[in-house]
């Protein structure tokens, strides 16, 4: 926080201010070597290192190679890690342990998409995880919470620090292709519930939560991987269905919301013809801090999907979510797209489009999760020696049988099987 105070002490001292059009008074082009020779290099140098900090990049590899080296000595805030990060837990653990290393004493947050069902990065022998639906089909909440601290115990042991779960849109759509059976239930109160439940037990095994999409995904019938979805329902409805489990979450102190890419006009207040995605829309942002009081780190959805890059520059977008108030942004693939970003958003505070104390704001939330969630990577031999320890623990009997108690639970009441209640999952 340290670094954060120093920073913050340029506020009091106001920055010199450039039209953010890049052009001077008397209407002249502002090269961007200009821009940045109007501050001192410790304020460039202080700035760029707060800005780099909002972003979330993803690389291809399974060991630390040239691509996260780069992303890393620019400053970013995060790492996203998928199964082209993956060959075995011990190297995925490396993997992190290195990653976290390279950053040397600065904390980086490393995420990754561990649901379950068909989207779970790290395959066997992590325990295999069912969909949340069989979750959701047990109409018990403590299967959730179950499930997620064996995924919390499994993710700490290979240094990653945050699951981008659980999913809390309501699956009120059954043409609604990309969520499903990734939703615990049709009905906002049990996906409140577990989502309740999964955020409290994940966390309490010392990794962090991230509850998407904000603010619903689950009644749209386009993919936003492809195109930009509508959410076409009044502020009521949504109220009523698609809110109550980010409220929920938000109850059960979640330590991240990711806001889905998708159009909601009721709080856009744009037509059809002039479409704005909610993770660049500063109404629907507001109302998830200002209505449901969240005060976490908010995270945009990857910002190469095809609802943003068939619409806008990535570098636009990034800017347009951070003054929407989104805290980190995700980049997840493309090393040239996520340094411009990085470049785009210094270029944004130094000639004023972004206000400075957005940064600082941001910068600030992430130093907050960071500081309760980042594990730092072992550093002699006895740290090693217990991180083994606990990486022997993946997959474990103890684990498959937890999940195992889930899905036949699951199966009884659903009337899928004939299997006894078990009295608990644990």
């Amino acid at each position: 926080m340290d670094e954060l105070r120093g920073v913050s002490s340029y506020l009091s001292n106001p920055l010199p201010f450039f039209n953010p059009a890049g052009s001077s008074a008397d209407g002249s082009e502002i090269s961007e070597n200009e821009v940045e020779a109007s501050f001192g290099p410790d304020q460039v140098a202080k700035i760029r290192a707060e800005v780099a900090e909002l972003l979330v990049f993803g690389f291809y590899g399974t060991s630390l190679n040239r691509h996260a080296k780069t992303l890393i000595s620019m400053g970013a805030g995060g790492v996203i890690l998928f199964s082209r990060n993956f060959n075995e837990p011990e190297q995925v653990a490396r993997l992190c342990a290195d990653l976290k290393r390279e950053a040397g004493n600065r904390p980086l947050l490393i995420m990754v998409d561990q649901e379950g069902g068909h989207v779970q990065r790290l395959g066997p022998p992590f325990t295999v995880i069912p969909h949340a639906r069989v979750i959701g089909d047990t109409c018990d909440p403590e299967a959730a919470a179950a499930v997620a601290s064996v995924m919390g115990k499994e993710l700490k042991a290979v240094n990653i620090d945050m699951n981008l779960a659980p999913v809390l849109d309501v699956d009120t759509n059954p043409h609604n292709t990309v969520i499903g059976r990734r939703s615990f239930a049709s009905t906002p109160a049990c996906v409140a519930e577990f989502g309740y439940s999964f955020i409290r037990s994940i966390q309490h095994e010392g990794v962090a939560a991230c509850a998407k999409h904000y603010p619903g995904h689950g009644d749209t019938l386009l993919d936003s991987h492809v195109d930009l979805p509508l959410l076409p329902h009044s502020l009521t409805r949504l109220m009523e269905i698609e809110i109550p489990p980010f409220q929920k979450a938000v109850d059960a102190d979640v330590a991240a919301v990711m806001v889905a890419h998708i159009d909601v006009p009721c709080f856009s207040g744009r037509s059809e013809l002039a479409r704005k995605p909610a993770s660049m829309c500063k109404v629907t942002i507001d109302y998830l801090r200002d209505a449901l009081l969240f005060e976490g780190v908010i995270i945009s959805d990857c910002l190469e999907l095809g609802a943003i890059i068939k619409e806008y520059s990535i570098e636009e977008a990034a800017i347009q979510a951070v003054l929407a108030g989104v805290d980190m942004v995700l980049v997840s693939h493309t090393m040239s797209r996520q340094t411009a970003v990085l470049n785009t958003l210094l270029q944004g505070v130094l000639t004023g489009r972004i206000p400075y104390q957005r940064v600082v704001d941001a910068a600030t939330r992430i130093s907050i999760l960071k500081q309760t969630y980042v594990r730092m990577p072992f550093e002699d031999a006895i740290e090693e020696r217990f991180w083994e320890s606990e990486i022997q623990q993946i997959g474990c009997k103890e684990h498959h049988d937890i999940v195992a108690n889930v899905v036949h639970q699951s199966a009884v009441v659903s009337g899928r099987g004939v299997v006894p209640k078990r009295k608990s999952f644990w």
